[in-house]
């Protein structure tokens, strides 16, 4: 049985694509700001965002295990040693097109605006990942991108598929492994990014690491 992999997100979708791999996975949500900075690139920005949320929760999972030191910071190498959750891993997703960056719609109204402006024409699905070793205090970052083209779609039928009620938590708008799934005319890269984990990088990720105690095979 491997060991626990801290993840932190509360996407539901995360934590299934890695339970299908066969990873044993402790959720651990990060309440952060998920404001882009000034002239910040798409790519940047998941990276950012998938890195302050691992530090966020490592930050957390210290102070409850050391609480008489004053700052996470201050926990010594050594005494992680013994941590049964020593590897946390963070996400982001996001959809680029044209120079615009679509996270998720804030209600119905914008959900009709981003699929129609990705409706025909090739968008970027961008997944930044960060992993993060509590015992010896080393990360690795990276983000992955899916060419995706999603079908030209009328009003009509855009105002249908929201009628389903998958759209208001997915980047984008669509749910590419529900019934938004009959949207997608071509795929160019990893699938399971434009779900919101590219899993085979972060499997290689985790081998270059040494994080075998929570690899299922």
């Amino acid at each position: 049985m491997p060991g626990q992999l801290v993840l932190a997100s509360a996407s539901p979708r995360r934590k299934e694509l890695l339970e299908r791999a066969g990873f044993s996975v402790k959720p651990m949500p990060a309440m952060i700001d998920e404001t882009p900075h000034p002239d910040e690139g798409p790519e940047a920005f998941v990276k950012r965002m998938a890195r302050t949320k691992v530090l966020t929760v490592v930050e957390r999972i210290q102070q409850t295990l050391y609480p008489d030191l004053d700052t996470a910071a201050r926990v010594p190498r050594g005494l992680l040693r013994e941590t049964p959750l020593r590897w946390v891993l963070g996400a982001d997703t996001v959809v680029v097109v044209g120079n615009a960056m679509l996270g998720k719609p804030a209600d119905h109204a914008e959900a009709v605006e981003m699929l129609s402006r990705i409706q025909g024409q090739d968008h970027y699905v961008i997944t930044g990942f960060c992993l993060y070793d509590m015992k010896k205090s080393k990360e690795g970052i990276q983000a992955v991108h899916t060419a995706v083209r999603i079908k030209r779609m009328s009003r009509n039928e855009i105002e249908k598929y929201l009628s389903v009620g998958e759209s208001l938590d997915k980047a984008g708008s669509y749910a590419i492994q529900g019934v938004g799934s009959y949207l997608v005319e071509t795929l160019a890269g990893s699938y399971t990014n434009v779900v919101g984990l590219p899993v085979c990088q972060v499997v290689e990720m985790m081998e270059e690491m040494g994080a075998q105690e929570v690899m299922p095979f």
